[in-house]
């Protein structure tokens, strides 16, 4: 399946990569690894001046109200030049408040504070970031949260790896702020050279409950499955433009006294390639056909399966590139990395693949 895109799908995605590229491109993206927060605000507020964050948010919450198909067309256009701004986290996460809101699951977050945060966020004046794992049933540890009166206040304590809080006899979502008293976030660089940050929670207060611990379990799942969904998308991204530029250097890098790409070796393995990355795209679509409320087995079969693909592409992309693709100057090297992160983040291709097939069991 491929996508024949309407007028306003095709001028969003031509926006998105006009901007990319006005920005800098891959360019931006390389000075701006291991500096300070790892992403440039005023690009970012950029983008929510462009109503980027609001994709999935409703009318009349500020958002656009589109779905999974135009997500994707905005994250494979991001990943195409390994935008270094936290695009998914901000759609994704202003979907959730929004969607909390909405269905009445505010438990004290009160409605001006939740629209407050909403606008902030489509807005791109106010990040706030998911801090999610494995799944509820999948992991143990992590961050606890506790509570002596019903509900009314909430402790939280642990240290984790953005993983979500568990309790209550459930998974419940919290609005934590930044400077809360005994909230620490400790960053180190992942692989890709961008920041990632271990939570720390000494007996904090939690100021405000999203939703509540038994409805928490589902929507924390939705939550990831749209993570995974948005991974997916920016993988799908990130190995076309590492094929494309793998292409324009068979065209131009010469052996024996004619361009390596005339060499039916490498034209077998560009081909093959190819293939992988329609694949992926194809079943990106076709997940995103499925409307907001995807399967979790789907979107594990999507993750596992763009993981695997982008990663072959991108080893082969720097197979083909010769020594120089081995170097730190050469851009493909950049794309290897960012597959290497996203492919483990929220579970690898192997844990993808058996949690579809204990969801299909």
């Amino acid at each position: 399946m491929d996508l024949l895109l309407t007028d306003e799908q095709r001028l969003l995605q031509d926006s998105v990569a006009k901007m990319m590229a006005q920005a800098g491109g891959v360019k931006r993206t390389r000075a701006l690894r291991g500096k300070d927060g790892g992403f440039d605000r005023v690009v970012h507020e950029r983008m929510g001046q462009e109503a980027w964050f609001g994709l999935l948010v409703s009318q009349d919450d500020g958002g656009l109200g589109l779905g999974l198909t135009e997500l994707g067309l905005v994250l494979m256009e991001a990943g195409k030049v390994l935008a270094p701004e936290p695009i998914a986290a901000a759609v994704i996460t202003a979907y959730a408040i929004s969607s909390g809101k909405n269905a009445s699951r505010v438990a004290d977050l009160a409605a001006d504070l939740a629209a407050d945060l909403v606008a902030g966020i489509v807005e791109g004046r106010t990040l706030v970031m998911p801090a999610l794992g494995l799944d509820h049933a999948e992991r143990s540890g992590g961050v606890k949260a506790s509570t002596a009166d019903g509900g009314k206040t909430w402790r939280l304590d642990g240290v984790c790896d953005g993983v979500a809080a568990e309790g209550g006899g459930g998974a419940p979502l919290f609005y934590v702020a930044r400077s809360v008293e005994g909230f620490m976030i400790a960053s180190r660089a992942t692989v890709d050279g961008r920041p990632f940050g271990r939570l720390t929670f000494d007996d904090v207060k939690a100021g405000s409950l999203i939703v509540g611990p038994e409805p928490g379990v589902e929507a924390q799942r939705r939550l990831r499955d749209l993570l995974l969904f948005a991974e997916a998308a920016e993988l799908v991204g990130l190995m076309t433009a590492a094929l494309d530029i793998t292409v324009e250097y068979l065209k131009t890098r010469k052996q024996f006294g004619k361009p390596i790409g005339s060499f039916q070796a490498l034209q077998h393995r560009a081909v093959d390639d190819f293939a992988k990355i329609v694949s992926a795209r194809s079943f990106l679509f076709q997940v995103a056909a499925q409307g907001l409320d995807i399967s979790s087995s789907m979107a594990s079969a999507l993750k596992a399966h763009a993981a695997a693909e982008a990663l072959d592409v991108c080893k082969s992309a720097i197979q083909m590139h010769g020594g120089i693709g081995f170097t730190e100057e050469c851009d493909i090297g950049l794309y290897l990395k960012r597959a290497m992160w996203l492919s483990a983040w929220l579970g690898n291709e192997a844990h993808h693949r058996a949690r579809y097939a204990s969801l299909m069991g």
